[in-house]
């Protein structure tokens, strides 16, 4: 007998790619709910009961709801919501952080989810202020581009419309009254002050995420080049098959394509500019290390497994 998987809201782009992945998995057994019971809280309950690992994806305000449900159950719960992300309680699903959040995934029967913009920000921001060069004081700005995938049903089914109109066609930053959901989620793991300015936009292609954090080097704690920043970074990095830390000054041909992994589960990070204006760029899918393949990743290391199990990386 595999391993017992519920997926709570498995209708969404997030579930659907979950279910999609561990359907094909000779060792993961996946538990249905009928169509029409999905809502009804003791229906869903039963599933709990009957699974070793759950997957909520679900809006943040149901999401906290099957929670309650899960109460008295041995289940190991895997959120996919912003809800519990910013939680002392609960275990933050980025194991590239350090080798102990790998061993508190491992262990944990509550994780949260990374959001999607986050992941890219934290990837460039956290090794950086872990090594003492930024300050929780810096004052950061992060800019994401991500494809329209990452709207949900509803925003796909406007780009995909035969009906599209034409600002669609267009790069559309949104996020304008600076209080987009992932902020809190960036302030506590970099271990922040405030919260950064952040530019989300949103294009029309599918999927795939750039993440890119300016820097001036002169507001570091100690005198540093590019050279130095990428350096901190490969060191943090170094062995992971998840995360790629690029050369310094390395690009593809003088561009960053924020679909160039479109379709994969790891992540790139290049650090270009020069040695006073640096900037940081991760590139990943938002679907994939942003979203359902960082779940996946999350759930094997919870059961012991390879991380990398049913994922697709391209490093």
């Amino acid at each position: 007998m595999g391993t017992k998987v519920f997926i709570d809201g498995h209708e969404g782009t997030t579930g659907l790619r979950i279910h999609k992945r561990l359907q094909a998995r000779p060792d993961i057994e996946l538990i249905g709910i009928d169509p029409t019971e999905r809502k009804n809280p003791a229906a869903v309950k039963k599933c709990m009961e009957a699974a070793d690992i759950v997957f909520l994806c679900l809006p943040d305000a149901a999401a906290v709801e099957a929670v309650a449900l899960a109460d008295g159950t041995n289940v190991r719960i895997i959120d996919t919501s912003t809800a519990h992300r910013s939680d002392p309680a609960w275990t933050y699903g980025f194991a590239e952080l350090s080798g102990q959040q790998f061993e508190a995934i491992s262990k944990t029967k509550r994780l949260a989810n990374p959001g999607c913009h986050a992941s890219g920000v934290i990837a460039a921001v956290r090794p950086l202020t872990e090594a003492g060069l930024m300050g929780g004081d810096y004052p950061l700005s992060a800019f994401s581009l991500t494809g329209y995938s990452g709207g949900g049903k509803k925003m796909i089914a406007k780009y995909e419309s035969g009906e599209k109109t034409a600002e669609l066609s267009a790069p559309r930053q949104y996020g304008l009254t600076q209080n987009h959901k992932h902020l809190q989620e960036i302030v506590t793991v970099c271990k922040l002050q405030r919260e950064p300015v952040f530019l989300p936009v949103v294009d029309d292609y599918y999927s795939g995420m750039e993440v890119a954090v300016p820097v001036f080097t002169h507001l570091f704690g100690e005198k540093v080049g590019l050279a130095e920043v990428r350096d901190v970074l490969a060191a943090h990095y170094d062995g992971s098959p998840f995360v790629h830390v690029h050369a310094a000054g390395e690009d593809k041909g003088g561009f960053l394509a924020a679909n160039s992994l479109s379709g994969y589960d790891d992540m790139d990070i290049f650090v270009t500019g020069n040695d006073e204006r640096i900037v940081v760029t991760v590139l990943f899918d938002n679907l994939g290390k942003g979203a359902s393949g960082a779940a996946i990743e999350n759930m094997n290391i919870m059961l012991g497994l390879d991380p990398a199990t049913g994922l697709v990386l391209h490093g």
